[in-house]
């Protein structure tokens, strides 16, 4: 309905420039260029907020004993997560809080499954996102970006009652090869 009545505005008004004797060329031009950065922004996904959308709210909560022939691995990331789970006792102790934890190897080999089973071991809120939706040839593009995963964890983790999120950027390696193959200036 509304779509209707801006359309019907719109060609109303161009008529009744063009009644009037205006030129109506550059307001075809301006209208076309906002409706591709319409197309750019909301029909191709380039919104900041799509960042971390792929939120996952397990409806079957996966456990570290489900991953198998990863044993080191979640023995190691367990003991990182306690530094999460203890968090007064850690700083009690004088010990900074865990800011990250980085999970390297090659695909395949479980990495997205071990976060996911953190998330469950911590009771946190899970948000999954790749590390390409952050290289923009816009600069301040990708830094807003990371801001609004950011935000958007805060607002889950206000909405679903939890303490903590796992934000789980997938593909890092991207950026890093962005940062080095940058020419120098």
């Amino acid at each position: 309905m509304l779509k209707e009545i801006i359309t019907g505005f719109v060609i109303g008004l161009s008529i009744f420039i063009v009644i009037i004797g205006h030129d109506v060329t550059p307001y075809i031009i301006l209208g076309g260029v906002g409706l591709l950065a319409y197309w750019m922004v909301v029909q191709k996904g380039m919104l900041p907020t799509t960042i971390g959308s792929k939120n996952y709210i397990p409806s079957e909560r996966i456990a570290f004993k489900d991953i198998g022939g990863q044993d080191t691995a979640i023995r190691e990331l367990k003991e990182a997560l306690e530094f999460l789970l203890r968090n007064r006792e850690v700083q009690a102790m004088g010990i900074r809080p865990l800011k990250g934890v980085l999970l390297s190897g090659p695909p395949g080999t479980g990495k997205t499954l071990l976060a996911k089973a953190a998330a469950a071991y911590t009771d946190a809120i899970f948000l999954e996102t790749s590390g390409s939706e952050f290289i923009e040839m816009y600069a301040g593009v990708g830094a807003q970006r990371v801001r609004s995963l950011f935000n958007r964890a805060r607002e889950l983790t206000k909405r679903q009652q939890k303490r903590r999120a796992i934000i789980f950027i997938d593909e890092l390696e991207v950026i890093a090869k962005l940062v080095c193959e940058s020419p120098k200036q």
